[in-house]
């Protein structure tokens, strides 16, 4: 087993099919089935259940999946350790973070950090769950991960980023003559949120917690682009932060401030030890960027 079959075999677990990983790494469909087969035959179990156009792991291909992502981690953290002890414009840097941090404040710090190196690649996962960010940068397969809320200690430090503040976004004609307005008021209007475990939904299930009101939820969607178009079709409202906010009353939406002010403080994360150079200067310029040095 080496590293080349892990990452064929990862290939063609995140694409679904034997065709579209081939595309992706740019290799025969022939010379990547072999060496899918010749894995298998190493491991003595197939990884793959062959379902006519597409791939489905099998029970032994569950079992490799995460040991798989972490030896293909490991290998790109040793070659970035060796070339950016030479050059600390060299390197890849893993960050995990939800779509509503990655907006706001990661996309500036990426952008100014390629700006001063721009050798320097970024992988952005988005995660569905806080418990996922903390996993991923305590396991080492991500250097930073972005959360809200209080930062965990033991292995990991943090730096405050900047605190967002939530603000209701209405249908058009929603409340009119209203200049602030409560959760409890939003709720009759029904209530767009993502997914249960995402950040905004956090957000969201402690301040119907602080009002007294139920949790239910009368628009759930996992793609978070999707809620200010369902606010302005007028399936509900939502809560926002302010920069998304923004941007949807400039597409004619409604916005008030809430009248229990509520903010969401976003932190930094990484591991205490075993940061690469290149992470290093990311963190250092994060900490110029946002937040107190």
């Amino acid at each position: 087993m080496d590293r080349r079959q892990l990452e064929y075999f990862l290939a063609v677990a995140e694409c679904g099919s034997f065709t579209r990983a081939a595309s992706a790494l740019t290799i025969a469909q022939p010379s990547l089935s072999h060496a899918i087969g010749l894995l298998e035959r190493e491991l003595g179990s197939p990884l793959f259940e062959r379902l006519g156009r597409g791939v489905r792991l099998t029970a032994a291909g569950q079992a490799l999946l995460l040991p798989a992502r972490r030896t293909v981690r490991s290998f790109q953290l040793a070659a970035t350790a060796v070339r950016s002890v030479t050059d600390v414009g060299f390197g890849r840097l893993t960050i995990i973070s939800n779509t509503l941090w990655a907006i706001e404040p990661l996309v500036q710090i990426i952008g100014r950090f390629r700006q001063a190196h721009p050798a320097v690649q970024f992988s952005v996962g988005d995660p569905v769950r806080r418990s996922e960010v903390l996993d991923a940068v305590r396991s080492g397969d991500a250097d930073f991960g972005l959360i809200d809320g209080t930062p965990p200690a033991g292995l990991l430090d943090s730096h405050w980023l900047v605190e967002h503040r939530l603000v209701a976004v209405l249908p058009p004609e929603a409340l009119p003559g209203r200049t602030t307005v409560s959760v409890s008021e939003l709720v009759p209007l029904g209530l767009i949120c993502t997914l249960r475990g995402t950040a905004l939904r956090e957000l969201l299930g402690a301040e119907l917690e602080v009002a007294g009101e139920s949790s239910d939820i009368a628009v759930e969607t996992a793609h978070l682009a999707s809620v200010i178009p369902l606010v302005l079709a007028g399936a509900g409202a939502a809560l926002l932060p302010e920069g998304l906010a923004e941007d949807a009353a400039r597409r004619g939406a409604r916005v008030l401030p809430l009248l229990r002010p509520t903010v969401a403080a976003v932190h930094l994360i990484w591991r205490r030890r075993g940061l690469s150079s290149p992470g290093e200067h990311f963190r250092d310029l994060a900490a110029t960027m946002f937040g107190e040095s």
